[in-house]
């Protein structure tokens, strides 16, 4: 829940570096579906770091996790609609690709 604030400072900041006029309109389309996938994912992120992962570890796999919510914002912001789906049917896609231009030439 509290990577819902980061995360729209993310988009924000993101859009406002690529001079899209409305940078918060991203934000409104996206907000929810990111939140709603914060929710499901931090929750398990953290039961996972406090039951299975050593206390020595703990926070390198934190910040592993952070760093795959961050590569999920890139998607997200750059492809999707801030959904999990959204990012599995990217990398669905990339797979199909190479397929089809190789079997067309």
């Amino acid at each position: 829940t509290s990577s819902s604030v980061p995360a729209i400072i993310f988009i924000s900041y993101k859009l406002l570096l690529q001079g899209k006029e409305d940078i918060f309109a991203d934000c409104r389309q996206k907000f929810w579906n990111t939140y709603k996938t914060g929710l499901m994912y931090w929750p398990f992120v953290q039961l996972s770091n406090f039951s299975f992962v050593p206390v020595y570890l703990r926070t390198a796999f934190t910040g592993f996790c952070g760093f795959l919510w961050a590569v999920f914002l890139c998607f997200s912001q750059q492809s999707g609609d801030g959904t999990a789906t959204s990012v599995f049917k990217l990398f669905h896609e990339e797979k199909a690709a190479p397929g089809k231009t190789s079997s067309g030439k």
